[in-house]
């Protein structure tokens, strides 16, 4: 089993996303991403990385450079 430390800039992300428009279901989602993660479990398909369009294309290694809360 992994530990999980909490950055201050997760947590800056993390009370950033709170007030968002997926805060129903922030904390159950990322409960359940850390604890699949912690224990070395895959992932659901629909939490996989997937390919951006538009104004969000970018280049894969430049996005795993900069990954958002996960």
């Amino acid at each position: 089993m992994r530990t999980i430390e909490r950055t201050s800039r997760f947590k800056r992300d993390y009370r950033r996303e709170s007030r968002g428009r997926h805060r129903k279901h922030l904390d159950t989602d990322l409960a359940t991403i850390v604890k699949a993660l912690a224990n070395d479990q895959p992932l659901e398909p629909r939490h996989h990385d997937h390919a951006l369009s538009g104004a969000w294309r970018a280049p894969q290694p430049l996005r795993n450079r900069y990954p958002s809360i996960l």
